[in-house]
């Protein structure tokens, strides 16, 4: 069985490349560095979630958003690790759909492909808005639509391109992310030590004094959840760029290994620095929390560089979404669970055709931010935080099909990989994933968002079944 599964993992990849020639003479492009996929990584991950997005969990929590946060970064930390032991056996495009495939058969792979690609063109609506806000800004007489189009149709021309040049670009602009949100963090540290001539040392008034630490109680805390699961969405894509990566195995691991620490450090402590400074119910905070801190500092021209950042920030995130999404589309189209057209490759590598619709529905997406300016965008981050929890449901699945699989033939994950404590951890995330979907359906507030994601995801699922069906069963491996 040990060798099936190699074998099957490999044949993949061959059929992958074999679709890809005849489609369109070409096949996707293995130029990707580690260096490019840990970056990738990461700018996938920081974005409008962090920036803008944190702001609308702040106002759901209160302070209680950094137990939401911290709730989440534990449960991706481990999604991750059974993403890295499943990615570095089975290096594939496709990664959790393939996974899904393998473990409970085609219709499993169907849904969790189809579910994950509808989550960006959603994802990159919202950053495009949140881009938009900004230029609009400076810009009055543009609208925020007709900006965020432009945006969009700037991301996918870089995707059309080399996907070297996509891996170079992220890398560099990433950094920028990195060491802006490293320096806000350092700066507010030392505003909260009192340090900071002009701001007296803010104690626990702003944590503690404004209804306490859950004043929307713990039901707060489970609905910030969905926009802490968009927020953290993104460190998966280095599984997905596996099959476009020089050396994956060794990608895999060192990006799984380090990114992780490295977004929750960024996420925990920049929230904790805007709810230690700022009031949470404060209208500012729910706008732009990062804004809304540097100026309560006293450093209004510091947030419109900060601003400048997050522009930059938001395109080069909409830039890891077209990325992923395209890939997850290419390989549904490969195994024929997406029309054919959707695995043509350019000469220059890029499945243009999955890039380009991906980018289409995200545009349409935008009718929402015309006929609903005010709640597009709260609204967007809850029901593509809701994909994600189904997402990762699935990836958690599939690792306790193939884990077991795996060590019960005694082929043992590789070095750096294995999932601690196999199968009690996978279990643990799987039901605290199920349970908190469940309480946010039982919650009015967040009922709606969850539900749909929910039908959605039993009508691809039973779309493909009845695929799977017509075209014959595939074998779980």
């Amino acid at each position: 069985m040990s060798d099936v599964r190699e074998n099957t993992g490999a044949q993949l990849l061959e059929d992958a490349h074999d679709t890809a020639v005849a489609a369109g003479g070409a096949q996707l492009s293995r130029s990707l560095l580690s260096r490019h996929m840990t970056m990738i990584s990461i700018g996938g991950a920081v974005g409008a979630g962090l920036f803008v997005g944190s702001g609308v969990s702040i106002q759901q929590a209160g302070p209680g958003v950094l137990i939401a946060y911290a709730l989440t970064a534990a449960i991706v930390i481990v999604v991750m690790r059974m993403l890295a032991e499943m990615s570095v056996s089975r290096p594939d495009t496709g990664a959790f759909a393939v996974y899904g495939r393998m473990a409970f058969g085609r219709w499993a792979g169907f849904a969790s492909g189809w579910i994950y690609w509808v989550g960006w063109p959603l994802g990159m609506c919202i950053e495009s808005i949140a881009a938009g806000r900004i230029v609009h800004g400076w810009l009055p007489s543009l609208p925020v639509w007709l900006i965020a189009v432009l945006m969009l149709g700037v991301v996918t021309a870089v995707n059309l391109g080399s996907v070297r040049a996509y891996g170079e670009m992220e890398f560099w602009v990433v950094w920028v992310k990195v060491a802006v949100i490293a320096l806000f963090i350092g700066v507010g540290l030392v505003a909260v030590s009192g340090l900071l001539p002009g701001t007296p040392a803010p104690g626990t008034d702003n944590l503690l004094g404004q209804g306490g630490l859950l004043p929307m109680g713990f039901s707060g805390v489970v609905i910030a959840t969905s926009g802490a699961m968009f927020s953290f969405s993104g460190t998966e894509i280095v599984t997905i760029a596996a099959g476009e990566a020089e050396d994956a195995a060794a990608a895999i691991r060192k990006s799984t290994r380090t990114i992780l620490w490295r977004v929750t450090v960024f996420y925990l402590g920049s929230l904790s620095v805007v709810v230690l400074l700022l009031p949470w119910n404060s209208a500012a905070v729910g706008e732009s929390p990062f804004a809304a801190t540097l100026d309560h500092l006293g450093m209004p021209g510091a947030s419109t560089v900060l601003n400048i950042v997050l522009f930059a920030a938001m395109l080069s995130t909409m830039n890891s979404q077209v990325y992923a999404s395209s890939r997850m589309l290419f390989a549904l189209a490969r195994d024929k669970d997406a029309p054919a057209l959707f695995a043509r490759i350019s000469r220059r590598g890029a499945p243009h055709t999955a890039i380009l619709f991906t980018s289409a529905l995200a545009a349409l997406c935008l009718v929402l931010q015309v006929t609903h300016p005010t709640e597009a965008f709260s609204r967007l981050v809850d029901i593509t935080g809701d994909t994600v929890y189904v997402t990762w449901i699935g990836i958690a699945a599939s690792h306790l099909v193939l884990g077991r699989k795996d060590r019960s033939d005694g082929r043992r994950p590789a070095e750096g990989t294995a999932v601690w404590l196999f199968p009690g951890l996978t279990w643990a995330v799987l039901l605290a994933l199920l349970g908190l979907y469940a309480v946010m359906i039982v919650l009015a507030e967040s009922r709606v968002d969850a539900l749909l994601a929910l039908a959605l995801t039993v009508a691809v699922s039973l779309a493909g079944l009845w695929l799977q069906r017509k075209q014959g069963a595939t074998t779980p491996v």
